[in-house]
């Protein structure tokens, strides 16, 4: 668990949670939580050879404890990255947050390397174990409207955003940050959740739930908005003091 400037870091089981109804029944739902959508994986392949036409990832998603359905394959020919030496390819892929209802599945990937003679050949198959991060920020100050994750993983390879929500908001409610994206310069809507944050008590708990692969290193920061009474946004950020904070999915 990280607690510098604010930041908590927790390690999630799969979200569930059981509702009891009148019967004595119990039934399994679906937790809501902040931020369901995709994080961004960036895959690599560096030239070891010459006379290399393409390179070719191909991957598919799947259950743990079940072989691959290959099936359900997807192929994209990765990016030459001009002026690296050897040569590097990369490909930026979008994980879902879940696959078919579980938060914890599989990502079976290979590449095939194409010659400029025609021939080929295909690289070994690998497996990476997709799960969930939950990540918090205490808000001490009642100062913090938006709390917004900056994130990568493989030491900043592919930077990405994530906006946290704040304990006491509903998810996709009126003033969710789930409208952030749709009502971006609104000032309405940021005072709106301006005075809907100071009703909440102190401290502040902000959080969302990132994915990747297990064992990878996350390096992070927090963006921190402030909204004054005309709506206007003000930003400071948290950075472990230009060192940037780092966690291990």
């Amino acid at each position: 668990m990280t607690t510098e400037t604010g930041a908590v870091v927790h390690q999630t089981e799969p979200g569930r949670k059981t509702k009891s109804l009148s019967e004595g029944v119990a039934h399994e739902v679906p937790s809501t939580r902040p931020f369901e959508g995709f994080s961004y994986l960036k895959k690599e392949w560096v030239d070891q050879e010459d006379n290399i036409e393409s390179v070719t990832l191909s991957l598919v998603f799947g259950h743990m404890n079940r072989p691959p359905d290959w099936h359900n394959m997807q192929s994209f020919t990765m990016m030459p990255e001009w002026g690296t030496a050897p040569l590097k390819r990369s490909w930026v892929l979008r994980i879902p947050t879940h696959f078919e209802g579980d938060e914890r599945y599989l990502f079976h990937y290979f590449f095939q390397i194409r010659y400029t003679d025609g021939s080929d050949k295909v690289s070994d198959n690998f497996t990476q174990l997709i799960m969930p991060r939950e990540i918090e920020y205490i808000d001490h100050s009642a100062a913090c409207t938006h709390v917004r994750l900056h994130w990568s993983l493989d030491s900043w390879a592919y930077p990405q955003d994530t906006e946290l929500e704040a304990d006491g908001i509903e998810w996709g409610s009126e003033f969710s940050v789930s409208h952030s994206p749709y009502r971006h310069g609104d000032r309405l809507y940021e005072r709106g959740r301006a005075a809907r944050i100071n009703q909440l008590p102190m401290p502040r708990v902000f959080r969302a739930t990132i994915w990747g692969p297990h064992k990878e290193v996350i390096n992070y920061c927090f963006n921190l908005v402030m909204v004054d009474q005309a709506g206007n946004l003000h930003q400071k950020w948290d950075n472990n003091g230009g060192e940037n904070f780092k966690l291990t999915i």
